[in-house]
């Protein structure tokens, strides 16, 4: 069991490493990848691509865990 303080501070690191990943590791990547002389066009499009997915899909968990710290504060309940 865990109380619900600690919950949402789990719950806002998290989040934060969520942030973290999609400021600092996707897009730096993204915008990198014009430097990468040694890789061909058709390899930085697939690249692109699915960093490009990674970061909608951490957007998305983002949006999750905010609903979620949300919830957990509305709530009455204060073990989980």
């Amino acid at each position: 069991m865990i109380k619900k303080k600690q919950l949402i501070e789990y719950l806002y690191n998290a989040l934060d490493r969520e942030e973290e990943a999609n400021n600092q590791f996707y897009d730096y990547t993204i915008k990198s990848l014009k430097y990468y002389k040694w890789l061909n066009e058709d390899k930085k499009e697939k690249v692109q691509s699915i960093i490009a997915k990674l970061s909608d899909d951490t957007k998305r968990h983002k949006n999750i865990i905010e609903k979620l710290i949300q919830e957990i504060k509305m709530s009455n309940k204060d073990v989980y």
